[in-house]
Order: structure tokens, then sequence, then C-alpha cells
């Protein structure tokens, strides 16, 4: 065997050691000839560079992640954070003390470093506790055919101008899972898509919030604080949708979880919900609303990656 030869066994043995830990139960499929193409197709990512546009990706489309800790079962969620400097002190022409942003940091830049990424605190927040003695971290996220799995692990607490946050290594390994779950589509702000919640007699009152994000197959809300305990596992919702005001279809659905996640802002509160499309018609309604959506979800990505100069996953 020459030294090329021994090298590059070397490495399919690291990889390997890596994918096994981070997927164990995928562990028998990863034969030399199953690594070979899934490195070359671009399932799995095994350097740095290679994950960089996902983790890149995820901190600007500002996409929730699932946090999966040690291979339990239990799935926390949590958002990319941008590793801002702290405001600096510097005294200005009256002789005044103040701060200052630091003025060469660009938003994203410390993951060109391929050091760490950084995380907000997990929700629900026993994670933040759990996340500490783990041994592995696998974080996941959704593009539009793929799950992207990135294995890491935790390195400390830290403070990003005073926000407490959660520091992890630069990912190690990724692979992607097509076909994992239905492409949801963040719904741009600028949309003018709004919900009504239609309510139940005395026990909750209608309701008028707007969606996160949305498949063929459901979406997500935002509640308030207060609104969580409104909604129940299981139960048989009426959601209307309104596009800049006009309303263009009505469905029931069916309540799968209520959670909350971090964002910039605090906790963003929602609930997720599976249609139940009665009728090919109303299939063919939600499905061009979905993609009114994934057009203008795609523009927007579009748009951040030229604002960026950043090759964004869509």
């Amino acid at each position: 065997m020459t030294t090329e030869e021994e090298k590059k066994e070397l490495k399919l043995h690291s990889i390997k050691k890596k994918l096994t830990l981070y997927f164990p139960e995928d562990a028998y499929s990863f034969t030399k000839q199953a690594m070979e193409d899934g490195i070359s197709s671009g399932e799995f990512m095994t350097s740095a560079a290679d994950i960089l546009p996902y983790v890149q990706t995820a901190l600007f489309d500002n996409k929730i992640i699932e946090v999966e800790l040690d291979g339990m079962t239990r799935i926390y969620f949590s958002r990319i954070h941008d590793d801002i400097p702290d405001l600096e002190e510097v005294e200005n022409e009256e002789g005044e003390i103040v701060l200052q942003q630091q003025p060469d940091y660009t938003a994203g830049d410390y993951l060109n470093l391929l050091n760490h990424i950084i995380c907000l605190p997990l929700e629900p927040g026993m994670g933040n506790l759990h996340v500490r003695n783990s041994q592995k971290v696998m974080i996941r996220f959704f593009t539009t055919t793929s799950a992207i799995e990135l294995g890491t692990f935790f390195q400390d607490l830290a403070l990003v101008q005073d926000l407490p946050v959660l520091r992890l290594s630069f990912p190690v390994i990724g692979r992607q899972v097509r076909g994992a779950r239905a492409f949801r589509a963040k719904v741009p702000i600028t949309m003018g898509f709004t919900l009504l919640i239609k309510g139940k007699r005395k026990r909750r009152p209608d309701i008028k919030t707007v969606p996160i994000d949305i498949s063929r197959e459901g979406l997500s809300f935002e509640i308030q604080k207060e609104e969580q305990n409104l909604f129940r596992e299981d139960e048989i919702c009426n959601v209307r949708f309104f596009l800049y005001g006009e309303m263009h279809v009505k469905v029931n659905v069916t309540v799968r979880h209520i959670s909350k996640v971090r964002n910039k802002k605090g906790i963003q509160y929602c609930c997720g919900v599976q249609f139940d499309l009665s009728t090919r018609s109303l299939a063919a309604s939600i499905e061009t609303i979905v993609a009114t959506v994934q057009r203008a979800h795609l523009k927007e990505l579009s748009e951040k990656s030229e604002e960026s100069g950043i090759s964004l996953i869509r």
C-alpha cells in the first residue's frame, strides 16, 4: 500500500468514527464504498469548508434548529446566533466615556474562523443543564430538500453583549438526509400573511396571529405566552388564511405541539398544526399558498445571499 493509499485509508477511518459516533443507528451502512459515494455526492460533509455554508445559512435565515444531546430522544430547540464583539468604551470629543461598536466586524464573520458556533439557550430550559454534561451534540435544521444534521460538542457557556449563550465546537461531521420532512418555507413578514384561529365557545376566543412556516402538511404559528393554555395537543381547530387582508382559504387542523424557542428578543411561543385536507380542491388551495410562500422565502434568501456575499443553501 502506497503512502497516498494509507493516508486515504486513515482519513476514511477517521470519517467513519465520526459518523458512527453521531449517527450510530446507521453505523452498519458506513462501508468504504458508501462513504466514498456519500462524500462525492455531498451526502456527507467531512470538512469545515463543506459545513460552513450550512451554518451560515442557519444563521442568516434565522432557522429554528433541533438540538439532540447524547442521542437522547428528547429534542430541544434553539437558533444559531452571531458572536458580536463587546462594545468598546471610548472617549468622545466632549471627554465623555461612551460605548462604541467594534467597527471591523461583519455579520457572521466569526463562523469563517471555523472554531465554534454560538447557540441561544435551549428550550425547554432543562436542556441548558443537560448540555453541559453531554458527550456529543447533534443539531438539525431543514432546507428545501433535506434535513441537515451536524455533529458538534459543548465547549462552554458564554456572554455575547451580556446575552447568555452556548458555545459549541464548529461541527466536525455532517450529513444530508433527503426527503426527511416536507419542506417548510419560512413565511416572510413582508407577505402580509395572517391567520385567524377560530375560537371554541367560552374556552378560547378568536385569535389573530402570523404563521412562522408552512408546508403542504401543516404550519406553525406564533402565540402569546398567556395563550399557551388555550390549545391542547390533538384538538381540532379551524384556521382561516388571509393574504393582505383577504381570506383565501379555511381549513381544519389538528394541534400537534405547543412549544417555545429562543430568538433575539426573548422567547417565541408557537403552536404546530397538521392540515386535514378533506378534498382535492382544499389540498390544491393549500399547495398554491405554500408555493407562494416558498417563492417569497427563496427570493428573500437570495437577497440575503447578495447582501452578505455568502452563498446560502436553499
